[in-house]
């Protein structure tokens, strides 16, 4: 109950402050050291509202996503080729002799599946050939007579750690590739250091993920046994480039026993673009022991927003009650104040708009119904959820 009126908070907040921190440096001629207005607060966060959606609209639009659309056929919400992509992925599953994770360990053995996987569209079977990587080969939709989609694992390391007095595997390097044709749609490169104790806690862990154009970066540094520096990067040339960093404390570091609930201690953030910053910090101890009736005023002291232009204080998110519920409510630098909402409305109202062709008009449910049809490769993208989920649990 009080995760998801939780999580509500979190999206409300996390709109407005996308909505500031996908903003231009000082693109519009405006002297940067001249304190703001509070309705030029107001109009850069309207106006960075829409940039928001472009930069959605951008990524939408890369090459990597509008391939692996037209790999899916997605033409308003429906997936076209799922027929086409459940033989497919069948024939790959009985080619890899069935993929499975060792159930014991949680291994993904990369040797037992080294080999080249080429598609042959007469016989609808993958020919495996011998090879020192993973290289699967096949046509980018059901109407291309060529296996222009090459998916290349080059690289794949492990290492033994435990668990819950239990051996588990877990990857120390990956390095792997997408192309169609002679374009390169995809490039994955992953590092991992972890603990030996009793618990593989991590030390450094870098992700870096090219999907054509953009790049992203996800990095989690060990800053003690308890806390933790992780950072995401929408790496761009366009004014969509954004960097989120959070520092998360624990309790303690019995990592085996682990509960949100009771050992998570806090976390705090920034989102920085250009001249402004965004701060936020939640206590999570004393959020978990607010009662489920909890009111707006207490929910206000474990949990704070606020909006800087340089070191210029410009506004604050706090929640309000109101008949029966909290309402995330925009404090500006004057004491005045107006619903989030004026600002999040319209921008899911674009944005949803922007989306439609693609996920069709209920896009907001696109997902879960898609996890729901009656589609066999559907099914096989649920249950591959489900699979991750559980590895994920049993660590």
């Amino acid at each position: 109950m009080m995760l998801n009126k939780f999580s509500k908070v979190l999206v409300g907040t996390g709109l407005v402050l996308a909505m500031a921190g996908c903003s231009s440096k000082n693109n519009d001629g405006s002297n940067p050291d001249k304190p703001t207005t509070v309705e030029e607060d107001k109009t850069m966060i309207k106006a960075t509202s829409k940039n928001l959606v472009d930069c959605v609209k951008n990524i939408k639009d890369g090459q990597f996503v509008r391939s692996l659309f037209k790999t899916a056929g997605l033409n308003k919400g429906n997936i076209t080729n799922e027929a086409w992509l459940d033989d497919l992925t069948d024939a790959l599953d009985v080619a890899f002799n069935h993929f499975e994770l060792d159930p014991n360990n949680s291994r993904f053995n990369y040797a037992n599946y080294v080999g080249n996987y080429t598609w042959n569209p007469g016989t609808k079977k993958f020919v495996v050939t011998k090879a020192d990587n993973i290289t699967v080969s096949f046509p980018s939709d059901p109407t291309t007579a060529v296996n222009d989609y090459v998916f290349a694992i080059t690289e794949y390391k492990d290492a033994k750690f435990q668990a819950n007095a239990l051996d588990i595997y877990l990857p120390t390097s990956i390095k792997g590739s997408l192309k169609k044709g002679t374009e390169e749609l995809m490039t994955i490169n992953y590092s991992g250091e972890f603990g030996t104790g009793n618990f593989p806690i991590p030390s450094k862990v870098v992700l870096n993920l090219t999907l054509k154009p953009h790049n992203f970066l996800v990095k989690v540094e060990k800053l003690s046994n308890t806390q933790f520096n992780v950072t995401t990067e929408l790496q761009s040339a366009s004014d969509c480039v954004t960097a989120l960093n959070a520092k998360v404390t624990f309790k303690d570091d019995d990592y085996n026993n682990l509960k949100i609930e009771e050992d998570l201690v806090s976390v705090i953030g920034s989102v920085k673009k250009g001249d402004l910053t965004l701060k936020g910090s939640l206590d999570a101890k004393a959020y978990f022991q607010l009662p489920s009736n909890a009111k707006a005023d207490q929910y206000n002291t474990v949990f704070n927003v606020s909006a800087y232009s340089k070191e210029q204080e410009v506004a604050q998110l706090k929640l309000k009650d109101a008949n029966g519920s909290q309402d995330l409510i925009v404090f500006y630098k004057d004491k005045s104040s107006e619903a989030a909402s004026v600002y999040t409305d319209s921008f899911i109202k674009d944005l949803k708009a922007m989306l439609q062709p693609d996920f069709g008009a209920d896009v907001e449910n696109w997902f879960e119904r898609t996890a729901q049809s009656n589609g066999a490769f559907s099914k096989k993208i649920v249950n591959l959820k489900n699979k991750l989920s559980g590895w994920i649990n049993r660590k």
